[in-house]
């Protein structure tokens, strides 16, 4: 088990069949309620975002669903960026992962929780993976200056990070971007979780 969740997360696991491992989301365990309602839903978007952004290097590999309540994909070797220490190298890191999102956003998704650190892993060879697309928005339909605000948005998360980890790194030009998304916090709806903090994973 890799992370418990709360009742309203899926439990989070390991699993390793034929000598390849594998992450399990899984819902099965939750409340009736929660496994038949957000439990499908969730599992539902993970998978399609998923699927759509294959080919993409920094997105997990080869999803598929186990069932209704569950969806799996191929486990990254690393470390979320909560855990990591980067050496010295946060500048070329934090770039890469700009240019990761920013293919996401040319399929026509916003990933929008960005901003919290266990949802960026840090693979063995210091490169960025972005995980948990649960709260993805599909932009393609949306109007021009709509998508933009969405992507701005997504986009500020990661110089979030940039700006804490290395401060030295970050240009004025994002640190404005991410000072001016950062003043639509307090009217983000999507804020935390249902009203409470994720859990942790366990050590």
């Amino acid at each position: 088990m890799l992370n418990q969740g709360r009742w309203a997360n899926a439990v989070l696991y390991l699993v390793e069949h034929g000598g390849e491992r594998w992450v399990v989301k899984d819902f099965a365990a939750r409340p009736w309620l929660v496994r038949a309602t957000i439990g499908r839903l969730f599992v539902a978007r993970e998978h399609d975002a998923l699927h759509r952004l294959q080919g993409i290097a920094g997105v997990p590999r080869d999803p598929f669903r186990l069932d209704a309540y569950a969806v799996a994909y191929r486990y990254v070797a690393g470390n979320t960026l909560t855990r990591s220490t980067l050496d010295g190298r946060y500048g070329e890191f934090f770039s890469d992962l700009e240019r990761l999102v920013q293919q996401i956003h040319s399929i026509g998704l916003v990933h929008l929780d960005s901003r919290n650190s266990r949802n960026i892993l840090v693979t063995d060879d210091a490169r960025p993976v972005l995980i948990d697309f649960q709260s993805h928005l599909g932009t393609r339909r949306m109007p021009r200056a709509l998508r933009r605000w969405f992507e701005e948005y997504d986009m500020a998360g990661v110089y979030k990070h940039w700006a804490r980890r290395s401060p030295d790194t970050i240009d004025a030009a994002r640190l404005e971007h991410l000072q001016a998304m950062n003043r639509w916090r307090r009217f983000w709806i999507l804020r935390g979780y249902l009203g409470v903090r994720k859990s942790r994973p366990l050590e």
